[in-house]
């Protein structure tokens, strides 16, 4: 397609209120909307998150939309949801006399055969645009060298790459790669920058510039159209005219219903006609495409702004077909920068959207400093089953965050709720606020002192009662074993409180945190965790629950001894 392709249709322009942006109402061919709409997916790419909201396709629903869509009467009412992506390739002239109606003109900005390293530039760029602090942050040093190595290593690139005078002089040295080289006075400068809700927004910048590093020391015949799991074709959809912002599998189905259409035997014959006329293959091919592709309605919100988009993508996912909850906090959470979401991140919350859950659990999911950091899942494809549920690690941050949820299994008491209306007051983790609600509002904010306690609380958990080993009893990772999973967190957690309770313990600081497990789990085996339970029952059921919650209150107030295995399976 030549770069300088434009299409043009005939719209209606519908303003829904005064301060809205406008919806242009129009109708496309199938083929064509797929030329200039991307669809930035939230996906995998060689194990690196992209920054997309976009589900992944389903295979299955797009063969079924496909077959639908082969039936000439059939009619798809709903329009394909679309906004502006970049502003410069897209405008509207109104009629004369009729400001309602008019002509809109798509431009493609990027030719679909744009080599890899000039697409990685361009999106680098536009995500510059969008967060100028990027330009900002350093290259990690042990990302950027594992990234190289898997390129040596899975794309067989050239040798040029082996002699890389950064990765020299980092194994020639005699510190941690791992560590960042700062002042110790800035390092808890940088960490609270980089450890917020856009990390992801970093994490994926990085990604791509250790890419156009690498593609830029290979000879330009040597460069590959895929690096270590980056694509162009995944990162056009970043750069098109137009986001689609929901449809994407009505789209797609009706182009794959066109597809099987160009394949039968009578527009072959056509294709081959055209050919012989003189017409390139690849033209004659689009023309096939174009003319057995259906029209499609279209609404285009004239609106440029990442958080709008983000926005309507899951206001009207979650008011139709809801997606899961760790997909919805992973998108709403990770996509935007802080200075993007804060304009809509009271109407996100109008609209029953858990915003502030979902920024706390995206967070303990991504942060270095967090015990549960790539142990979660995060509703994309490639989770690991073993993992902790979105839904659980969000039960476990709220308990600390808001102070509820704190009941010990079969106990009626909960005791976070009973230490913050005793303790949080007299705290000075919160010093700021005069009343106790300021207080409680400080401490449950996103990124309130709940955060620190709770990180350094499981980062005790995990260090004292877990093992690295993922088929250990008390493997830490590992939901299906004793220790890392709902009910045995959920259990220590709600003990903690019953413990702080029954001592009167305010906390200060984080040394407090320190001293307060230490004292709450004085004499208990680390080993408790270790011993195969020979449990054959699903273990979120009510006896089981209380039966571990019993056995782990009796023995931490009394640990003279490890309870016996039996006392774990309870009796049918």
């Amino acid at each position: 397609m030549d770069q300088a392709q434009t299409y043009r249709y005939q719209v209606y322009v519908l303003q829904e209120t005064e301060s809205s942006k406008p919806l242009l109402l129009f109708a496309a061919n199938a083929l064509e909307i797929s030329e200039w709409a991307g669809i930035p997916q939230r996906r995998r790419l060689s194990g690196e998150e992209t920054v997309g909201w976009q589900r992944e396709e389903n295979p299955g629903r797009l063969r079924e939309l496909a077959k639908f869509f082969d039936d000439g009467s059939n009619v798809v009412q709903n329009p394909l949801l679309c906004a502006l992506q970049d502003p410069q390739c897209v405008t509207f002239k109104p009629l004369d006399g009729l400001p309602n109606f008019g002509e809109l003109v798509i431009r493609a900005s990027v030719k679909q055969d744009t080599p890899l390293l000039e697409v990685l530039e361009l999106l680098s760029q536009r995500l510059e645009s969008r967060v100028p602090s990027l330009k900002d942050y350093p290259i990690d040093a042990d990302r950027r060298r594992k990234v190289r190595e898997r390129a040596r290593f899975e794309d067989g690139l050239h040798p040029q790459l082996l002699s890389d005078p950064t990765d020299l002089a980092v194994l020639e040295s005699d510190e941690d790669p791992s560590t960042p080289q700062v002042e110790e006075n800035e390092a808890e400068d940088v960490a609270s920058v980089v450890l917020t809700e856009e990390t992801q927004l970093v994490d994926f910048y990085q990604e791509l510039r250790i890419r156009i590093e690498i593609l830029r020391e290979l000879p330009v015949d040597a460069r590959p159209s895929t690096l270590v799991g980056f694509s162009a074709d995944a990162m056009l959809s970043y750069l098109q005219p137009v986001v689609l912002v929901d449809g994407q599998h009505r789209l797609h189905g009706a182009v794959l219903s066109a597809k099987k259409k160009r394949d039968t035997d009578k527009l072959q014959d056509l294709l081959i006609d055209q050919v012989n006329k003189g017409i390139s293959p690849a033209e004659a091919e689009r023309d096939a495409l174009h003319n057995s592709a259906r029209m499609l309605p279209v609404s285009l919100l004239f609106d440029a702004n990442p958080a709008e988009h983000v926005f309507q993508f899951v206001v009207v996912n979650q008011k139709a077909t809801p997606m899961g909850k760790a997909l919805l906090g992973t998108i709403v959470s990770t996509s935007l920068s802080r200075e993007e979401l804060e304009p809509v991140a009271d109407r996100l919350r109008r609209a029953s959207i858990p915003l502030d859950d979902s920024q706390s659990v995206s967070y303990m999911t991504r942060a270095e400093e967090s015990p549960f950091r790539g142990l979660v899942q995060t509703g994309m494809g490639g989770d690991d089953r073993r993992h902790l549920q979105w839904s659980v690690l969000k039960g476990l941050t709220q308990i600390f965050r808001e102070l509820k949820g704190g009941k010990v299994f079969g106990q009626t008491n909960d005791y976070a709720e009973l230490w913050q209306q005793r303790h949080l007051g007299k705290s000075d983790l919160v010093s700021q606020g005069e009343s106790l609600e300021e207080k409680y509002r400080i401490w449950r904010e996103p990124d309130g002192p709940w955060r620190s306690v709770f990180v350094r609380f499981f980062s005790i958990i995990r260090d004292r009662f877990g093992d690295s080993d993922p088929e250990a009893h008390n493997a830490w990772g590992n939901s299906s074993k004793n220790l890392y999973n709902k009910i045995s967190l959920t259990i220590l957690s709600a003990d903690y409180f019953q413990f702080l309770c029954e001592t009167k313990t305010v906390l200060n600081d984080l040394n407090d945190v320190n001293k307060s497990v230490e004292d709450w789990l004085e004499g208990v085996n680390n080993q408790y965790f270790a011993r195969d339970w020979r449990m054959d029952l699903k273990k979120d059921q009510r006896r089981v629950r209380e039966t571990w919650a019993t056995v782990w209150v009796e023995y931490r107030k009394n640990p003279a001894r490890l309870p016996r295995v039996e006392r774990y399976t309870p009796s049918s």
